[in-house]
């Protein structure tokens, strides 16, 4: 091989080890964006996030009063006649 052949060599390793890497980091970039896209893994930061929910829907006129009580009693874990 003369002295080009070993460059070009040189050259396609480099480019071939830097398409895998980018191609690494895009999979792992768009794993976290996904990640972070599912939501709360906390239980607690779950509720608190569907209680929110639940007092705009209240606020905004959506359910009534007595809906309203009894999906905040199930989401606190209780029964929904104040036991």
């Amino acid at each position: 091989m003369s002295g080009g052949d070993w460059w070009w060599a040189g050259f396609m390793m480099i480019f071939w080890l830097a398409v895998l890497v980018l191609l690494i980091w895009a999979v792992v970039r768009l794993g976290r964006a996904i990640g972070t896209d599912r939501g709360a893994a906390d239980p607690a930061t779950a509720q608190a996030s569907a209680g929110e929910m639940l007092d705009r829907r209240y606020a905004s006129g959506e359910i009534d009063t007595a809906t309203y009580t009894e999906m905040r009693a199930r989401l606190e874990g209780r029964e929904p006649d104040g036991s």
